[in-house]
């Protein structure tokens, strides 16, 4: 279940973000009760979606290394960054944001 980000102060990804994220996206049911105790490891999600959460800037997301799908969407994103290290990204969605250079 996606959380829109009811504030309308500008945001910077960090670990709790990101955790609330994988987990919402996740497994549901008995399989996601169980990812979530074991903990979910960001280097095995494949895809994630951060719309409509008031990010300034892109940040954390080094341990994604295997993320293919990134959804940043409906932001306040002003700059393309910190996204190097997503080798294995092929999909990504940085539309209405706020970046004025590509």
């Amino acid at each position: 279940m996606n959380r829109p980000c009811n504030s309308m102060e500008p945001r910077v990804m960090d670990d709790d973000m990101l955790k609330l994220a994988v987990g919402d996206q996740g497994p549901q049911e008995e399989a996601g009760q169980l990812a979530k105790q074991e903990g979910i490891l960001f280097k095995d999600v494949l895809s994630l979606q951060l719309d409509f959460r008031n990010i300034l800037r892109i940040d954390n997301l080094w341990q994604f290394e295997n993320l293919r799908k990134l959804q940043l969407d409906n932001n306040i994103i002003e700059k393309i960054e910190g996204l190097e290290n997503l080798a294995h990204l092929v999909w990504l969605d940085l539309s209405f944001n706020n970046i004025e250079t590509i």
